[in-house]
């Protein structure tokens, strides 16, 4: 036999004590652990004390009946998804409609063949499985967890969705020399990705991307409160390593500690002369014309680990011809129809095949053929494109 946590119980509740012996009987027969009570009042409790993976319930029971358990179940999201097959000596059709309408999953009148009734626990069982490891789940959300409830959800989850685009800020015309473009794809309905662009108090643009650990609902939550930070920080104007320990130092605090954020930060300016940090991000790859693609080096720590670490300046001077990617790690992550990682190599090449394009053009077409990779985007999808 199965270990015993491992076994699924049965709650028989019944005010007859012969039935409850048989059901008994029968259940345990079949490998089950059975749990007893005389009536719905004793029903409820013993749900309350442990919640069982399948009821069998009398309807006619003193203090409460079936059908007022049944009522009671329903409209508890912790126990609303507990399989219930209903015993009753009445086989009226107004009961069987009744117990339906509330939400029984099966009827069995009494007398019943005990194979018969092994063979509908089982079959119950079996729908329900899945369902028996969420219970925990449906108490937390509670009202959430329901027709209604997941409706309401979904359409916020939209809203929350249109709400993240809509911050993206649009992609600047040329500046300082240098074209740029932009994308972003949610794995899910929000994201924890995210990119910005920010005119300095000195005229030169700041470019950020950054991506927060997990994924869906927290990692959303989390991008908003860092993009905020972001603008509020760099407004200030300070270089890119001291913006990034500020913004760390933030959240540190506030974050929960199995939380992160990295960070890749740069100021353009005139010259096309470029001034980075880096905060445990994806280094960006820079193509210069007959050249092989190469990362731009630059030591940091992610956003929110420790307290007080050290972020390194680099700069670099874009020449006329080259290209400068920066994306999130779900670029060079994603996984293409061979099985291979498209990795720096695959990204350069896609670069260098789309050169003559403008490059909010470049950053569609390579996010494009990324997405012709079969099934759903695995992590979500940055990639943001300089041509000097």
């Amino acid at each position: 036999m199965a270990d015993s946590e491992s076994v699924a119980k049965i709650l028989v509740v019944d005010d007859n004590s012969d039935n409850v012996e048989l059901a008994r009987a029968v259940v345990e027969a079949a490998g089950y652990a059975a749990v007893t009570a005389s009536d719905g009042v004793e029903a409820l409790e013993r749900v309350r004390e442990s919640l069982p993976d399948l009821i069998l319930l009398d309807v006619m029971m003193p203090r409460l009946d079936g059908l007022g358990v049944l009522q009671a179940l329903r409209e508890n999201p912790a126990t609303a998804q507990i399989p219930v097959i209903m015993l009753t000596a009445k086989a009226e059709v107004s009961d069987r409609v009744a117990g339906l309408q509330l939400g029984a999953d099966d009827y069995l009148p009494k007398p019943f063949s005990t194979d018969e009734l092994v063979a509908r626990i089982q079959t119950l069982l079996r729908r329900s499985e899945k369902l028996r490891y969420l219970n925990p789940l449906m108490g937390v959300l509670g009202d959430w967890f329901s027709a209604r409830g997941v409706e309401r959800l979904s359409r916020e989850l939209e809203v929350a969705r249109e709400i993240q685009m809509s911050l993206l800020p649009k992609v600047p015309p040329p500046v300082h020399g240098v074209e740029l473009g932009a994308v972003l794809y949610s794995s899910e309905t929000v994201s924890g990705d995210f990119y910005d662009f920010l005119t300095m108090p000195d005229g030169t643009l700041g470019i950020s991307v950054g991506d927060v650990s997990g994924k869906g609902i927290p990692a959303a939550l989390l991008m908003i409160m860092v993009r905020t930070l972001f603008r509020v920080t760099a407004a200030d104007g300070e270089s890119p390593g001291k913006v990034l320990s500020r913004i760390n130092r933030y959240l540190s605090r506030d974050i929960p500690p199995t939380m992160f954020v990295t960070m890749f930060f740069c100021v353009l300016g005139p010259g096309r002369q470029l001034i980075y940090g880096d905060a445990g991000h994806v280094k960006p790859v820079l193509l210069r014309p007959g050249q092989p693609p190469r990362p731009l080096e630059a030591e940091g720590m992610m956003l929110g680990i420790l307290d007080d670490p050290e972020f390194d300046e680099g700069t670099i001077q874009l020449d006329p011809g080259d290209l400068l990617a920066l994306y999130t790690d779900g670029v060079v992550e994603s996984v293409g129809p061979d099985g291979r990682m498209l990795g720096i190599e695959g990204l350069g090449a896609l670069l260098e095949a789309n050169r003559d394009k403008p490059p909010q053009v470049m950053a569609e077409v390579i996010a494009g053929e990324i997405r012709k990779s079969p099934g759903p985007l695995r992590d979500d999808l940055t990639l943001l494109i300089l041509r000097a």
